[in-house]
């Protein structure tokens, strides 16, 4: 939430899209701090717990990255807050804000990956992860969309392909291959003998049925907004509200499928401890 606040309120300062709600500088500004803390002590927090079990520190590619976000966003705020003209450090401010956005987003995925199948199933990691670029895809789609200028249209087109493709490739694709081989043969069985089953009775079931949805509405908000005329979009602001609410939908969905499949992955896990 702090990530896409600071985004859009950034956006709104360099004109990107609309300025909306009161005083974006300050919003931006208070985003920004609050999220470099926020990394910063998720990192050294993560170098403790390592260093409790006598781990060896930043081993893993997840480490390094976080690692390198927090740099990023120290690059960020702290010429950001001491610098007293701003102007020239405002092109590579814009750079290293939009690249923190999917590198938070994979780091984030990849955590809770490990956290939850112990980093075995490299198919499931790339399953995960088009979920969450995914999800970063429809924000981008709905923040356009209520706060729409002229370019506004053309990055929500891209964005929307960008939606499609992980959708259908990594969501799609990767995780029904996932479900049909691995899932069926190795993982259910264990889930149906572990100490949760309905984790699958119940929770896989409904997801089986609630994912179908997903890429057809990628797909359909797609198609509408390579279709519809820019400048008649511009002038419409219910139709601008009814795209935004579409890609509200599918981020829904995303994030519940998302919880969906961490449950499901923790029960095959502690099915195997049983």
């Amino acid at each position: 939430m702090l990530l896409v606040l600071a985004l859009v309120k950034g956006a709104m300062l360099t004109g990107r899209i609309q300025k909306g709600g009161k005083n974006p500088f300050m919003l931006h500004g208070r985003a920004g701090i609050f999220l470099f803390a926020i990394l910063l002590g998720t990192f050294f927090y993560g170098l403790w717990i390592r260093l409790l079990h006598d781990e060896p520190l930043l081993r893993s590619v997840h480490g390094w990255l976080g690692l390198v976000i927090v740099t990023i966003a120290a690059l960020q705020v702290l010429p950001s807050v001491t610098a007293k003209e701003r102007t020239k450090l405002r092109p590579m401010h814009r750079l290293l804000g939009y690249s923190l956005a999917p590198l938070i987003v994979i780091e984030a995925v990849w955590g809770l990956y490990m956290g939850v199948t112990d980093g075995g199933k490299s198919l499931v990691l790339v399953h995960s992860l088009s979920g969450g670029l995914a999800v970063l895809c429809l924000t981008w789609i709905a923040v356009e969309m209520l706060y729409l200028k002229g370019e506004g249209i053309a990055r929500a087109r891209i964005a929307s392909y960008l939606a499609s493709f992980f959708l259908i490739a990594g969501c799609w694709i990767a995780g029904g291959y996932n479900y049909r081989t691995a899932y069926g043969a190795e993982v259910r069985p264990v889930i149906l003998a572990g100490p949760t089953p309905w984790a699958h009775i119940i929770v896989m079931e409904a997801k089986e049925h609630i994912f179908v949805f997903l890429p057809i509405i990628a797909i359909a908000l797609s198609i509408t907004l390579a279709t519809l005329d820019g400048e008649a979009l511009l002038k419409n602001p219910k139709s601008r509200r009814a795209l935004a609410v579409v890609a509200f939908l599918a981020l829904f969905i995303v994030l519940i499928t998302f919880l969906m499949g961490a449950i499901i992955s923790n029960a095959g896990k502690a099915g195997l401890e049983v």
